[in-house]
């Protein structure tokens, strides 16, 4: 028998090393696509900014009711946008699957009781600049699309904040109504797909490099 399928310890190691080319081509293939988008546009950060939100990587920590969501993606720089950014800020917030945002206001996190703050985290992205979120599907506000915050922020590269729009809203007369942030590049409408019970999308983002 050939011992290189029968030795436990060396077929191990020969299904890391395949993953790893796996992710390798995966993060490549990510890459060129973020780079063809270019630098990600910035909007308005809204009316409820709350800054210093916990370090969450599941932000709705008192169990909002909705559609179980989970948002990935990585976060790219570099003068070509092709340079994953490890150890990169990303803060996200959105509101709940009625249109409420927890809190209604703005302000630093320190003006509020913690049960008074859900649907908000920050995290820091992984050694391939990854990052996940896991939350519920918002709702909509008012005539807006329904869409989550972001802000980014990584060394030597311009602090973004922005929004990203669901797919499946485009064209429709829910855009037509929402007059905030017009002519949203094609990257910041997010595809998502229902895997066993979880609404899944993939947000992949640029940094303009600074100088």
């Amino acid at each position: 028998m050939d011992d290189r399928f029968s030795n436990p310890g060396r077929r191990d190691v020969l299904h890391a090393l395949s993953a790893a080319l796996v992710a390798a081509g995966l993060l490549r293939a990510t890459s060129a696509r973020a780079a063809a988008c270019g630098v990600t546009a910035a909007t308005t950060a809204g009316p409820f900014y709350v800054g210093n939100a916990p370090s969450l990587a599941d932000i709705n920590r008192h169990g909002a009711t909705g559609t179980p969501m989970r948002i990935a993606g990585t976060v790219f720089g570099g003068p070509d946008g092709r340079r994953p950014l490890p150890g990169a800020v990303v803060e996200i917030w959105h509101c709940d699957a009625d249109g409420d945002y927890h809190p209604d206001g703005s302000g630093d996190v320190s003006r509020y009781a913690p049960e008074q703050v859900n649907l908000r985290g920050v995290g820091l992205t992984g050694a391939r600049g990854d990052f996940r979120f896991d939350s519920i599907v918002p709702g909509h506000y008012g005539n807006r699309r329904r869409h989550i915050h972001w802000r980014f922020v990584a060394e030597g590269h311009r602090p973004l904040v922005t929004q990203s729009y669901w797919l499946d809203e485009r064209g429709t007369l829910r855009e037509r109504l929402d007059f905030v942030d017009r002519g949203t590049d094609d990257c910041r409408w997010v595809r998502f797909e229902m895997e066993e019970g979880i609404a899944r999308g993939r947000f992949d983002v640029v940094l303009a490099p600074i100088g």
